[in-house]
């Protein structure tokens, strides 16, 4: 439908024409200062003589997540506008500005911050869900957007033709891309993030069709089921890890392996669950070898020290005591260790 208004000198001008052209000449200023953070933290980072750190990538707004169950919960949001590959940061900018700058001028500019904060907070919680990272970078919230705009399409005029089929098709098709991307380890993308961005934005669009209040109660009660699966889901690691993590740190050796073990059973592949374990059982095993080896159970210290070089083969110390020990006479007993 179109709608016209007769001007005084009497010429006829389209409505959506003056849209057009209202949004043409919009300046979008919360979108270009996340665009212009973005560029400065890209900028930090490369820059920083030790940028392949994880000292580096808290410094310049993604925290690993030890640190953010330590206390450093701003990296949940800070961490998805740092970027350190030129073209993922040009990829993500291009769409951010796009799809940043419709939602900023049809959303107003308060709604529009608290779109792109929860996005932002929605796409790292998800990536920790499944994984010991927030992963870093905008797309995340770029996927947040496209299913707000994506589902808005469908009930208001304001975005509706916005984005194109092939936009649609393109988008979807590199979401599930990346997918396979990551399954051949040709690249490793926070798949969680997208999708977690994705869900939400149409779960915005959706819920806008209530009220202020009912959106806000719906929104929050959401967002905070969401927030404890980082805790309780049966799937989530991230959470034990840290539990792991601050138990080993603090000597209590029995009940960090216990978690890591735990961990383990749940994500097999694990490689901070299975380094620390490894780390704490050639720990144990080097408490029994020592115990032993004062003793004068040469035969027990040996096996101690044998299993800690299977699991270390680099161990200096047990291939030393090892050395020192005097030659085999008999055989004592056997297979006496066992590893809780």
């Amino acid at each position: 439908m179109t709608f016209t208004l007769m001007k005084r000198n009497h010429e006829i001008i389209d409505i959506e024409d003056v849209i057009q052209n209202s949004f043409r000449n919009y300046k979008p200023v919360i979108t270009n200062i996340c665009c212009l953070v973005c560029i400065i933290l890209f900028i930090g980072i490369n820059l920083d003589s030790r940028m392949d750190s994880w000292e580096a990538y808290t410094r310049w707004g993604a925290p690993n997540f030890l640190d953010i169950f330590d206390g450093k919960w701003w990296g949940l949001i800070t961490s998805n506008f740092l970027h350190v590959q030129w073209w993922h940061i040009l990829f993500n900018l291009y769409w951010f500005w796009l799809f940043g700058k419709k939602l900023e001028f049809e959303e107003g500019r308060i709604h529009y911050i608290l779109i792109t904060l929860t996005s932002a907070f929605v796409s790292s919680v998800a990536q920790l869900v499944f994984s010991n990272t927030t992963g870093i970078g905008l797309s995340g919230i770029v996927y947040a957007f496209f299913g707000f705009i994506l589902v808005r399409s469908k009930t208001t005029d304001d975005y509706r033709g916005f984005i194109n089929k092939q936009t649609v098709n393109m988008l979807i098709f590199w979401l599930f891309f990346c997918l396979i991307l990551t399954w051949t380890d040709a690249m490793n993308i926070g798949n969680a993030a997208h999708f977690g961005g994705f869900l939400w934005g149409m779960f915005l669009a959706y819920i806008a069709r209530f009220r202020k209040y009912i959106q806000w109660i719906i929104g929050v009660a959401v967002l905070a089921v969401f927030s404890s699966m980082i805790v309780w889901t049966p799937f989530s690691v991230c959470y034990l890890s840290y539990q792991a993590y601050t138990l080993h740190k603090g000597n209590r050796v029995e009940e960090a392996m216990g978690i890591y073990q735990k961990i383990i059973e749940r994500k097999s592949n694990d490689e901070f669950a299975q380094k620390n374990l490894e780390l704490l059982q050639v720990y144990q095993l080097g408490e029994i070898a020592f115990d032993y080896h004062e003793k004068g159970e040469y035969q027990k210290a040996r096996e101690a020290y044998e299993k800690i070089i299977e699991l270390d083969p680099h161990n200096d110390w047990a291939k030393r005591n090892l050395k020192s020990l005097p030659p085999l006479i008999n055989n004592e007993s056997e297979n006496f260790i066992e590893l809780k």
